[in-house]
């Protein structure tokens, strides 16, 4: 019991400001690559579902790479509970809903790692930490190109005349949310 003291006692004097940061990312890593794979399961359209399960798999490494990382700071993941997450997964899951619906329509690009950018340059993580960030990120871009192409072929078949999962679609009035909150997770 007195070595756990001493542990608990080290950990909060060294506790970086940025584990918040890592929670996140493991957390939504994690529930992105269930997300994904669950949809790649679902899906006919066999380009699609490969390049889900690509993406599925990086996100799912990510998830338990960032898990490590806080074990390897003497913390652990904190659980936090996604309400939307039976919904979104269900929805991803059923293969009676079309690709289209789950992609919705193109939006703008945001670059969401700026400001995890602009911390990297200001020295805040540790070196093992920027390290991993600075892969993550590389990695997460070339997933997102990798989706955005994804979902531009989904949405050219509709043009184009095909159905996607057997059903002619009329195009949504924007991203689905199931897509923002996939794309939000990386």
């Amino acid at each position: 019991l007195v070595m756990e003291d001493v542990m608990a006692s080290m950990n909060a004097a060294h506790k970086p400001p940025y584990l918040g940061l890592l929670n996140a990312i493991a957390l939504g890593e994690s529930r992105a690559g269930v997300y994904l794979t669950a949809w790649a399961d679902a899906t006919a359209d066999e380009d699609l579902a490969c390049c889900l399960r690509l993406v599925a798999a990086r996100e799912t490494s990510h998830g338990e790479l960032f898990k490590r990382r806080l074990c390897e700071l003497g913390f652990e993941v904190l659980p936090k509970a996604d309400p939307g997450s039976g919904r979104r997964l269900a929805k991803l899951a059923d293969p009676r809903i079309s690709d289209l619906e789950k992609v919705g329509e193109e939006r703008e690009e945001v670059d969401t790692f700026g400001d995890i950018e602009r911390q990297l340059a200001d020295g805040v993580f540790d070196g093992m930490t920027c390290n991993m960030l600075t892969w993550y990120i590389a990695e997460e871009r070339d997933s997102g190109k990798r989706l955005r192409e994804a979902y531009d072929a989904v949405r050219a078949k509709i043009r184009g005349g095909k159905k996607a999962n057997g059903h002619a679609e009329k195009m949504s009035a924007g991203p689905s949310a199931d897509a923002e909150a996939i794309m939000a997770c990386m």
